[in-house]
């Protein structure tokens, strides 16, 4: 186990975990063949684990799923929901850094490339990166979202 470059999260087989004080729920979506598979690890409750189709309609099923789940509850202000999305391999240690923007997603590196790359969609973010990538293999996704940004405690 080696710690993570975020707070309260560490590295386990390639995986993001949490540890420490503060409540993080964590939904890894990893490409499977031609599906998205959507696994959650936490402490915390979380929905069941499944395989979507398209990656946006993917990330938006696991939102709704979780939100419904801690909205209203006094958790959701105590809780962060990461997503780690592997579109290339499981095994991935270039991190790129999601945010939300009003005309969609924008990604940068924090070990310091200089890397910077938006999309309108999480898909086209991907494909833009892969394309600015070196070794886009490489590369995996960390988009950090307060609970109560999708689910009002």
């Amino acid at each position: 186990m080696a710690s993570g470059v975020y707070p309260n999260t560490v590295f386990l087989s390639g995986k993001f975990a949490s540890v420490g004080a503060d409540k993080l729920v964590t939904c890894i979506v990893r490409l499977e063949r031609d599906a998205w598979r959507v696994t959650w690890v936490s402490d915390e409750p979380t929905p069941r684990d499944f395989k979507g189709g398209r990656l946006n309609k993917t990330i938006d099923r696991a939102t709704r799923e979780i939100s419904a789940m801690y909205t209203g509850t006094p958790a959701a202000t105590e809780t962060e929901l990461q997503f780690a999305i592997y579109p290339f391999s499981d095994h991935a240690s270039t991190i790129l850094d999601v945010e939300r923007h009003p005309d969609g997603f924008a990604v940068s590196n924090p070990a310091g490339t200089g890397l910077a790359v938006q999309g309108g969609s999480l898909e086209s973010l991907v494909e833009h990166a892969s394309a600015s990538l070196a070794n886009h293999q490489d590369a995996m996704f960390n988009w950090v979202v307060p609970m109560t940004d999708i689910a009002p405690g």
